[in-house]
């Protein structure tokens, strides 16, 4: 067993040698500057540049750009433009002719012959043979019934029958069973009809056997413009080619005239240089200023009115004057003193801008897909996630308040082969808040919240009974309290006195105990305390960290019974619209009970017979790719 490990080592030790020499490039060990120059002509460099651009491990994949751009280099190194321009124009367009002519297509699949007349298509991969086998063991007749006969056999005869062995007969029949269970179709022949009668391919119309019945040839004549043979076209696709290619080449033409420029550096006396673009010709004219060694200068309008030609054209009313130095004797200074006082400015006033709207939403994707054969079990799944967010808010600084309402609309489904399409998420709140500053990172804040489904909820997997439905069930509170922040994106809303309303409007439908409310009522209505805590933390760029928590004690309950609903939502953004994103949701509501079951699955009963009900801690995730755009 060593010795394997050892062996096994070393293959993959020499693998991953080799593996890497592929990707080396030959270096000289001796000297990394070569001595010699390296001298080309214009036909050596466009080889030495053909041969990199057809090599494929040189270049990325991510970015074409110098490939792209050797290739045109190399392009208009064979042939320039002003030589394949005339050769395009001079081409007879309508002097192609064409005319239909038959071709008969056609393609061959292999015959598998399981006897005279049945056969399969070869094309399809078996594991085994199709055949069983019968042995048939024949006994020979019983030896000593020559004692009981007339005559004595002849002595050869009597001994080939004592010692001779059983003969043995081997039937071979076709296994059509396992050909059912690997979906493969028997085909029989009779005369000239097939059982079943062989279906042709889409764009095939007539089948025949090849002389040796080892396949078969499904063939369809095809009707094509074949150009005659003076013209550089074979197989036309339309009869309107001609013509169409004929304008997309002068249209072609006239765009790279219009578009070719080179440009001219024009230096003047002092060698300062100015570019000027001279292309296919155009009306507009631009001013130089020409100097001798004087520094005298005049102005020459320099124009392009047409492909290869430039115009120049003097200033007009031009007239040169020489500044000449002269003595004075008495020049008159006049003084005047700077004005030092300050001027009176007008503060600009701030234009406030009290409504502010956000709108955002995002959509996410998972997917799993098992094969046919896995032996962790399990299916494949498809879940979709659609989340969005709408805000508007009203701030008004010079008072010091501000109202901020919100919506959120998220829901999800999740599609698998054996339960179909069924939602996994259901989520429809509305918030609204109204904030007046106290002092500093205080507010007095009044909250209302309301949360609710859009459509039917089942307890999976039976679906025949609703749950829960639109606005059964449906909660909302309302509270009094104050806001604290003590950093940007962090805020903790404490309402002393909060009034939460828990409502099923369609008992008849609804079971409304599952929610929390008594049988013989539709509402359950509590006065208590609410906190709610939001913040939102930036790890690292991209990677952003979303926490809400809202917690509710009824005074009339026991008030250390806390309900909580906590979602966590962590998004990495990769570009401004894609990013990935985990969701986890947890909620806890005392009212809520479930039925308890033991290790074995089987409900836990109370001394008077009924199953034990408790409320347990709801938790969901979800993970996916998601596409977000924000508004």
């Amino acid at each position: 067993m060593h010795r394997i490990f050892l062996f096994v080592f070393g293959l993959f030790f020499m693998s991953g040698i080799f593996a890497q020499s592929e990707v080396m490039l030959p270096v000289n060990e001796s000297d990394t500057i070569s001595s010699e120059s390296i001298l080309f002509t214009p036909e050596s460099a466009s080889a030495f540049l053909e041969n990199l651009l057809e090599t494929d491990d040189l270049w990325r994949g991510s970015d074409e750009d110098m490939k792209y751009s050797i290739e045109r280099l190399v392009d208009y190194a064979k042939e320039s433009f002003d030589s394949i321009a005339p050769r395009l124009m001079s081409f007879q367009f309508d002097s192609v002719n064409f005319s239909e002519v038959a071709f008969i297509r056609a393609d061959t699949m292999g015959l598998n012959w399981l006897n005279d007349s049945s056969f399969i298509f070869s094309t399809i991969d078996m594991e085994r043979e199709p055949f069983l086998t019968e042995e048939i063991i024949v006994e020979q007749e019983d030896h000593l019934e020559f004692l009981f006969a007339d005559s004595l056999p002849d002595i050869a005869v009597l001994l080939d029958s004592i010692f001779q062995n059983p003969d043995t007969i081997l039937n071979v029949y076709i296994d059509s069973l396992y050909l059912d269970s690997m979906h493969v179709q028997l085909y029989s022949i009779s005369g000239q009809e097939f059982t079943p009668p062989i279906s042709l391919p889409e764009d095939m119309s007539h089948f025949t056997f090849l002389s040796d019945s080892s396949g078969i040839i499904f063939s369809d004549t095809v009707w094509a413009m074949v150009a005659n043979e003076d013209s550089p076209f074979y197989i036309l696709p339309n009869e309107k080619m001609t013509d169409s290619l004929k304008f997309a080449v002068e249209e072609l033409l006239h765009y790279t005239v219009e578009r070719d420029s080179v440009q001219l550096l024009i230096s003047d006396i002092n060698g300062h240089k100015t570019p000027f673009w001279i292309g296919a010709g155009k009306q507009d004219l631009y001013r130089f200023w020409v100097k001798n060694y004087r520094n005298d200068s005049i102005t020459i309008w320099m124009g392009n009115p047409a492909r290869n030609n430039l115009s120049l054209y003097l200033e007009d009313e031009v007239n040169i004057n020489r500044m000449t130095k002269k003595v004075i004797d008495d020049v008159p200074f006049t003084l005047a003193q700077a004005e030092t006082s300050l001027a009176e400015i007008e503060t600009l006033k701030k234009v406030p801008i009290f409504w502010e709207y956000d709108l955002a939403t995002s959509f996410a994707f998972s997917q799993a897909l098992l094969s046919k054969y896995w032996a962790k079990g399990g299916q494949s799944s498809i879940s979709t996630l659609i989340d969005i967010k709408g805000e508007a808010k009203y701030n008004d600084t010079r008072k010091k308040q501000k109202w901020i309402s919100s919506g959120r609309l998220k829901y999800g489904s999740i599609f698998s082969g054996d339960y179909g399409l069924r939602t996994n998420t259901d989520i429809f709140e509305i918030n609204s808040q109204y904030n007046k500053v106290i002092q500093g990172k205080f507010d007095f804040s009044t909250v209302f919240y309301m949360k609710n489904q859009i459509s039917k909820g089942y307890n999976y997997p039976n679906d025949s009974v609703a749950v829960s439905k639109f606005l059964n069930p449906g909660t909302f509170t309302i509270g009094i309290g104050v806001e604290y922040k003590p950093f940007k994106h962090t805020q903790i809303n404490f309402s002393l006195l909060s009034y939460k309303n828990t409502f099923v409007l369609d008992t008849a439908v609804i079971n409304q105990t599952h929610h929390g409310i008594q049988a013989d009522r539709r509402t359950k209505q509590e006065l208590g305390g609410q906190l709610v805590m939001k913040n939102k933390l930036t790890i690292m760029k991209g990677l952003e960290i979303n926490n809400s928590l809202r917690m509710f004690a009824s005074y009339s309950a026991r008030p250390m019974n806390i309900d909580f609903d906590w979602e966590i939502n962590l998004k990495k953004q990769f570009t401004w619209f894609f990013a990935v994103s985990a969701n986890f949701h947890m909620i806890y509501d005392k009212d809520i009970l479930f039925s308890i079951t033991d290790d074995m699955d089987q409900p836990v009963l109370l001394p008077d017979g009924k199953q034990l009900k408790e409320p347990r801690l709801q938790f969901r995730e979800f993970v996916g790719v998601s596409v977000a755009f924000k508004f």
